[in-house]
Order: C-alpha cells, then structure tokens, then sequence
C-alpha cells in the first residue's frame, strides 16, 4: 500500500511541468481548517469535526460573490489514517457552482515515542463540481448570438494529492490541485485554456509562549506555474482556559485565538500586497465558532467593504489513540 501511494503521488508532481494556465484559486478558508489546502491533513486530529462555513465576499457589491460549506473530517479507527470531505454551494450573479470533495488520507508513523513523533501522511482527494449559468438573468438590450437566455449546465471532476511531514508541533507539506486537466465543457472547448495545475507549498510549528499561551506562525506558498504566485504569512495567539483533561497529552475544554494574515502577489511583472486579514475564534467545550475578515489592499477594495468568512462547528474527542509499543498515542492533538 505504502509503494503504490508513493507510485500514484509521483505521477501526479510530474504532471505539474506540463501544466499551463491563467487562474488560481482563493482558498480563504483554510484560515479556519487546513484539510481545505492539503487532504494529508484529514486524520491528524484525534477529534471528529463538522464544519459549517459561509463566505460573504465584496460586500457593499450587488449580487457579490458568496459560498457555502459543510465540512466534515474524522480519524480512522482501525488504522492510521483519516477520511473526510465537504460539500459547497458558490454563487456569483447569474452563476452557480454546488459540488463536493471526499479525501482520504494515510499516515505512516516514522518514529513514534510518548511526547515525539515523526509522521508521514500522504492524501488524495476526488471532487465534483456542476457549473450552471442562469442566461435568463443577463441584459437582454445588447444582442448576442451565442446567448439562447436558457439555464445551461456542465459537470466537471476534479482531484487533488499532496502529502505532509509532521514531527512534533511542526508540519510542512505540498499538495496539488486541478490533477485531471478537465475542461468546463460549457464553454467553448477549443478556446477555453486547460485549467493549471496548481501548487501550494506550506508551513508552520506551534510555539508555548508561556503555560496555556502559544503561538502558531504558518507560511503558504501559492503557483501556477505560469507566472502567478502568491505568499501568505499568518500568526495565531492560542490561549487555553479550563479543567485540564488528560490523556497521553493534555487539553483543556476552552480555548480563544486571534490571528493575522498577510498576503502578497508576486506575479511575473506585478508584486504588490494583496489582502490583510485579521480573524479570531475560541472552542467552548466539543463547540468551536471562527471568523475572518479579508480586507482587499488592491484597488478592487475602493468599491467594497472587504468579505466576511464564518466558521461553527462540533468536535466529538473518541480518545482513539495508535497502539505504539507500550504507549497508546495520538498523532496529533491541534488542528495547527
């Protein structure tokens, strides 16, 4: 199992130099859970999450972008690893995406000890996604021959691999996205460029400050291999309140965050900041709520007033742990 994981992920990073595009994905909401960037990430919590998340993009703009999502993830029982996925509906004026994603994910414990673990975690993702375009909602004072003013569809698939090293309360991992190289047949075919495969390059560690006070500093590295690029730096302040509950490690029943992104383009020819997005969030008990504001430093941002992103969601802690020698541990505690 391990060799043909490794087999199917190399075919999929080798893909990535053919690759040619002009898009890239916002996935703001990684903010609020990693797995949105990497699959590798299902399976790392001993927790069971579900999600509800909604993004309220360029408010003040009629008919504005806006998505939701309802995500689930949880860690496999019988073996090392974790399952997952979501489900979205995005709209943005007379255009409408609703799909899904399911992941799955494996993890092979390198080096394993009561506090110090080493772990490898591979992941990949299958989605599905149907585009319809409402033409009955567009201007019908300007002739155009290829508007029929009908509600057209298509469905596309998708897929996306990546893996990740996680040693400690540090992680660094890579993922690919757009692995199937499919065009939205909706469109014209021969004029429509295949979407590019994109790569996300991403870090962070989690830092103790103080007993119940830490510090979580993470980077993301965005590519599409065609001259867009993007970097992301963020920092989350975690602080801990509570009746400790121990296990092999200890958690407590209530936490609060704060935290800051910054975002920078560096496209070929045009590097210049892009967005700052301050967020908070706090975990009552299985409870968690987050939210973040994305304040656009482009000039986009004079003709609306930034875009609101939610989180809420539900943790159930099973205490399942990995029969490691003598000691029964979890892979990993946070949810970085």
């Amino acid at each position: 199992m391990h060799r043909l994981f490794l087999i199917l992920f190399m075919i999929c990073f080798l893909r990535v130099f053919d690759a040619t595009s002009q898009d890239m994905p916002v996935h703001e909401q990684y903010m609020l859970d990693w797995t949105l960037v990497n699959p590798s990430f299902m399976g790392l919590s001993e927790s069971t999450h579900i999600k509800l998340m909604h993004r309220e993009q360029w408010t003040g703009i009629e008919n504005s972008p806006r998505t939701s999502m309802l995500l689930f993830k949880r860690r496999l029982s019988e073996r090392t690893g974790g399952i997952g996925g979501y489900l979205f509906s995005d709209r943005n004026g007379p255009e409408y995406k609703h799909g899904f994603q399911l992941s799955w994910s494996f993890q092979a414990m390198m080096n394993v000890k009561r506090y110090d673990r080493l772990v490898l975690s591979f992941g990949m993702s299958l989605k599905g996604l149907l585009h319809q375009l409402d033409e009955k909602q567009l201007g019908q004072n300007v002739y155009d021959p290829i508007i029929d003013y009908t509600v057209k569809s298509s469905f596309v698939p998708g897929a996306n691999a990546g893996m990740l090293v996680s040693y400690k309360d540090y992680f660094a991992g890579i993922a690919f996205d757009n692995l199937l190289q499919y065009v939205d047949k909706m469109y014209n075919t021969y004029l429509e460029p295949v979407p590019p495969i994109l790569m996300n390059i991403h870090s962070g560690a989690i830092f103790e400050i103080i007993p119940r006070v830490q510090v979580r500093p993470s980077v993301l590295y965005k590519s599409s291999f065609t001259g867009l690029h993007q970097m992301d730096f963020n920092v989350k302040f975690q602080l801990f309140s509570g009746k400790e509950i121990r296990s092999v490690y200890i958690r407590y029943a209530n936490e609060a965050w704060l935290g800051l992104s910054y975002k920078q383009t560096l496209d070929r020819g045009n590097v210049s900041a892009l967005a700052l997005c301050p967020s908070f969030g706090f975990s009552m008990g299985n409870f968690t709520f987050g939210y973040l504001y994305d304040l656009g430093l482009t000039t986009l941002q004079m003709y609306h007033y930034g875009s609101h992103q939610i989180s809420i969601g539900y943790r159930i802690f099973p205490d399942q742990y990995v029969n490691w020698g003598k000691h029964h541990i979890p892979l990993i505690l946070e949810d970085f």
